[in-house]
């Protein structure tokens, strides 16, 4: 197939990867995990996307992921070297201002703070940036433009701004950075580009926030009538001590279920805006004539995360390949396309491609995953 010309939605991609296959690099990448105390993990990690990459074809053409284990290393290590060099900076810094005055010595300390918060914002946008650049397909590769550091800013902006609305500003925060990442995407010498509303996702927003909260307040309502005879004293301040402890002792099964039934009910009511927002974001972008469109319904993305994590609870981690191989199908299966693609139409992108890889991801937020 040389162009896709199909009008109605189909899947964008096909996934036939093995869980056999995935169980053997999973066994093995343990074990040097093991050996070398967890610092093979920057190779497992490229060994998992060499592996995810080639399993994933569009248009009959597999991806090829072509990112190095040592560029994530280096990357990590440099990571180190700036947030060490931080730290002592500020040290040094809050000595200098505590000489000048005692009341400025939370200067250094807050603006650090701040400079971490952009870096772990611009982290994010510097690792999409390096996987994009690694990935191609048909000999093209992919790329970011835009500045990373800049991204990190709005990060921060938002950050501040959302408390101050009382978190309605949620879905708007969500959509700009999403918009930012998308529209500075590229393939080849293709753009991606990505016009989303926040006032379309901002009712089930609103009504997933209003949700939630009722849903709080009806369990702690139940649990509280449950269990007045042992928490009523206790919030009356009638009793203290080792008599308050044996009260909590003897209503905490009831707490724990309250705190299940809260913790699906939140995750369902939470699910389905987070369908909403991801129908949202793939049915707004487009890429040199497709026009991608997402089928994720809040039941399959609840089904998928609660049975993730009770694969990998029950096994104590041994599970992760199977949970790996069920997102990837997932992926496969939810997010379409339709419109028309001439491949020859798609040139060598001319993008500079980062040296290191994810560095700062992986130094504040564990990399992010494989994927």
């Amino acid at each position: 197939m040389d162009a896709m010309t199909d009008a109605q939605p189909r899947p964008l991609l096909i996934y036939d990867g093995r869980i056999g296959d995935l169980y053997r690099l999973f066994l093995l990448n343990l074990l040097l995990n093991i050996v070398t105390f967890g610092w093979f993990r920057f190779w497992a990690i490229t060994r998992y996307r060499v592996y995810l990459w080639s399993r994933m074809r569009f248009m009959d053409t597999r991806f090829e992921y072509t990112g190095l284990g040592y560029e994530l290393f280096v990357g990590f290590l440099m990571a180190l070297g700036i947030l060490f060099g931080l730290a002592v900076g500020t040290g040094l810094l809050s000595v200098l201002f505590a000489l000048i005055s005692p009341g400025l010595i939370a200067i250094p300390i807050v603006a650090v703070y701040v400079l971490l918060f952009i870096l772990f914002g611009a982290a994010h946008f510097s690792a999409q940036r390096y996987r994009l650049s690694r990935t191609q397909w048909r000999g093209i590769r992919g790329g970011m433009q835009g500045s990373a550091f800049a991204y990190g800013a709005w990060s921060l902006l938002y950050l501040i701004l959302v408390p101050l609305s009382l978190y309605q500003l949620v879905p708007l925060m969500t959509i700009r950075l999403t918009e930012r990442r998308i529209n500075a995407s590229r393939f080849g010498d293709l753009a991606f580009n990505f016009k989303g509303r926040a006032r379309s996702v901002y009712l089930p927003y609103l009504l997933t926030l209003i949700g939630t909260m009722l849903l709080f307040g009806a369990v702690a309502a139940v649990v509280y009538n449950m269990e007045s005879l042992h928490l009523g004293p206790i919030f009356r301040d009638e009793v203290s001590g080792t008599r308050a402890d044996v009260m909590i002792r003897r209503a905490l099964p009831t707490i724990i279920v309250g705190v299940l039934v809260l913790s699906f009910g939140a995750g369902l009511i939470g699910c389905w805006y987070m369908a909403v927002m991801a129908r949202h974001i793939f049915g707004n972008t487009t890429f040199a004539g497709l026009r991608f469109s997402s089928a994720v319904t809040a039941r399959s993305l609840l089904w998928l995360i609660f049975s993730n994590g009770l694969i990998s609870l029950f096994t104590l981690g041994l599970g992760y390949p199977v949970v790996l191989h069920r997102s990837m199908l997932f992926l496969a299966r939810t997010v379409r396309l339709s419109g028309y693609l001439a491949p020859e139409a798609i040139h060598q992108s001319t993008l500079p491609k980062p040296r290191t890889g994810e560095g700062m991801l992986q130094a504040l937020d564990s990399g992010g995953g494989v994927l």
